[in-house]
């Protein structure tokens, strides 16, 4: 059952800004110094964050999360890194803020985040937060991150593998784009999904995507009943559809409504099981872990700043 959300109010004088340089080609960059500019201006001090590799970066947040020397954790770059500072923020009561700089900007989209950096800031001067629900997804080998907004594994995630790997064009387009590539070696796999415990589906699977929010690849609504705030993961499937099917239905598929498709279901639960041999899952846009993995609801592990009422 859905939550009333609830916000509590923060006085922002000091954050911890976690800066990715290589997000957008480097727009990202443009993106923190007007950020900056603003947060200087209303009289807020920060402290840049920029790791050299992925673990460095990681380090940094954690330090800004448990030291108590900061008002707000900030991250101004894509869902990747937002992801990676979940690692650390996650089920702290350091709220997280959003400048958005990516190529999907997910999170930013679920709660009402302006692109325009100097907007995106003045909400977090504002310091209003709400606690929502996380992901965690796990392999049988016990290993485990947290996720914000959509995981999955089948044809959407070799879509999210060749997206990060093509340089152009920008935004929702380069999804689309991926998936006219990957359409080429398509094919459905033998699966088990697995809800609360109890097998669900078992046979070929071409998409499997859990929803912890609704939207991924730059607003494509492919979990449009998810809540961050309800205690459940949404999954939608779709199931016995070869590569004619997907090329008939590129126009479902692109635009992320193929759960309207008669092969789709539609299912809810705290967790969730993927068996599809052969796969990597990937979560918040980029890889986890190769399957078979679980997800399950974390409720109340995240805390966002959003905007005021």
């Amino acid at each position: 059952m859905a939550q009333t959300e609830v916000l509590t109010k923060h006085d922002i004088k000091r954050i911890a800004m976690v800066v990715n340089p290589d997000a957008s080609k480097g727009k990202v960059m443009e993106a923190a110094e007007e950020a900056l500019e603003t947060f200087m201006k209303g009289g807020v001090d920060v402290v840049q964050m920029s790791g050299a590799t992925p673990a460095a970066g990681r380090e940094l947040v954690h330090k800004a999360v448990h030291e108590d020397e900061y008002d707000a954790l900030v991250v101004c770059g894509g869902d990747g890194l937002i992801s990676m500072a979940l690692q650390e923020q996650a089920n702290t009561d350091i709220p997280m803020g959003i400048i958005p700089a990516g190529t999907g900007n997910d999170h930013a989209r679920e709660y009402n985040i302006p692109r325009h950096a100097a907007r995106a800031a003045e909400i977090i001067m504002d310091g209003y937060a709400t606690r929502t629900d996380l992901g965690i997804m796990r392999n049988d080998l016990g290993e485990e991150r947290y996720f914000g907004t959509i995981a999955c594994a089948g044809y959407d995630s070799l879509v999210s593998d060749r997206t990060n790997a093509i340089p152009y064009p920008s935004g929702r387009s380069r999804y689309v784009l991926a998936g006219v590539i990957e359409w080429a070696r398509f094919q459905s796999r033998e699966s088990k999904i697995y809800v609360d415990g109890e097998l669900v589906f078992s046979g070929l699977v071409a998409m499997a995507t859990i929803g912890n929010t609704r939207t991924y690849g730059g607003g494509m609504e492919v979990c449009p009943r998810a809540d961050h705030h309800d205690g459940l993961l949404d999954l939608s499937l779709l199931t016995n559809f070869d590569r004619r099917k997907m090329l008939l239905n590129m126009g479902y598929i692109n635009s992320g409504a193929w759960w309207k498709l008669k092969e789709a279901n539609m299912y809810r639960g705290e967790s969730i099981r993927i068996e599809m041999p052969g796969l990597t899952a990937y979560a918040d846009g980029d890889p986890f872990f190769d399957t078979p993995v679980e997800c399950k609801v974390a409720p109340n592990a995240g805390y966002y700043i959003v905007p005021r009422p």
